[in-house]
């Protein structure tokens, strides 16, 4: 090539005009978002998902919005008999007061990380607790707050019925909890054979002057755990048929509610006798179960 034209080359890759010979750089790809932890503050709160009284203890499950690279110290659970908590702002120090265990909870050990249970116990038995959840994170501050939950921890237990005019435990009384004679003051419900099988009934078809308890049927469930509706007051009468996979409303003459459903056939000699799962609502008008 002449002098010249290998000087004028020169000036042309200097100035820019002709591209070098250098390689071009290959794409570097971003790293895939669930292979890196997420910054704390862009965790959501969690969310409960189940909040349930059972007896003198709560159980409450939560979604944890979490990946497994995410390290976090722990959730708080936060129980109170008034509501509001939920609405504090993190390092209120009026949280401190109604923490559960008094710190962190580490979580369960089921290893399922985007979900965590918890048993809250003892809890007074018919008061209503408000619940949330926030989650802890190394630096000690906190996520924004679940939703706050009311709950009720109510007894619930199985009983035996045995039919009328029987030598067993034929009624059962609710407020207090265990089996009392059909024509007790203080039964609630007793078991008699109808032609076309087992009913619950009120202890007025007995005795006037007895309790008189109304029934309705909830339809089809899976467990007494089902939260279906329950009726209006005046569709329920004073015996219900016993439906295997049924569960039941039961209206106390106080205006209290329980909630039975058969479980199987006690056995025996009788084969009319019944065990039934219960829950009983112990604050007067709550429908809820």
């Amino acid at each position: 090539m002449p002098r010249g034209m290998v000087l004028l080359c020169l000036v042309l890759i200097i100035t820019g005009v002709l591209p070098t010979c250098a390689p071009t750089p290959k794409h570097v790809s971003e790293p895939a978002s669930s292979s890196t932890p997420t910054p704390a503050w862009e965790l959501p709160a969690p969310q409960l998902t189940r909040v349930e009284g059972f007896g003198d203890h709560l159980e409450l499950t939560w979604r944890t919005f979490r990946g497994d690279r995410d390290v976090i110290g722990g959730y708080n659970v936060y129980v109170s008999t008034s509501s509001g908590l939920s609405s504090l702002p993190d390092g209120d120090p009026e949280l401190k007061d109604f923490l559960y265990g008094g710190s962190a909870y580490p979580g369960d050990t089921d290893g399922i990380i985007d979900s965590e249970s918890i048993n809250i116990t003892p809890v007074v038995i018919g008061i209503r607790h408000f619940v949330h959840v926030r989650t802890v994170f190394p630096d000690g501050h906190q996520s924004p707050p679940s939703a706050e939950r009311d709950v009720i921890a109510r007894p619930r237990g199985s009983l035996t019925l045995h039919p009328r005019f029987s030598s067993g435990n034929d009624g059962f009384s609710f407020a207090s909890d265990r089996n009392v004679p059909s024509m007790s003051d203080s039964n609630d419900v007793y078991l008699f054979a109808g032609k076309d099988g087992p009913y619950l009934a009120s202890p007025s078809r007995l005795n006037p002057l007895l309790r008189g308890t109304r029934f309705a049927s909830l339809g089809p469930s899976v467990s007494i755990e089902d939260y279906p509706a329950c009726p209006e007051p005046s569709s329920l009468s004073d015996k219900v048929a016993v439906q295997p996979g049924h569960s039941v409303v039961v209206l106390m003459m106080d205006g209290r509610m329980a909630k039975m459903r058969p479980r199987e056939l006690a056995g025996g000699h009788d084969p009319l006798s019944m065990v039934f799962d219960y829950v009983y609502q112990p604050v007067f008008g709550e429908a809820r179960f």
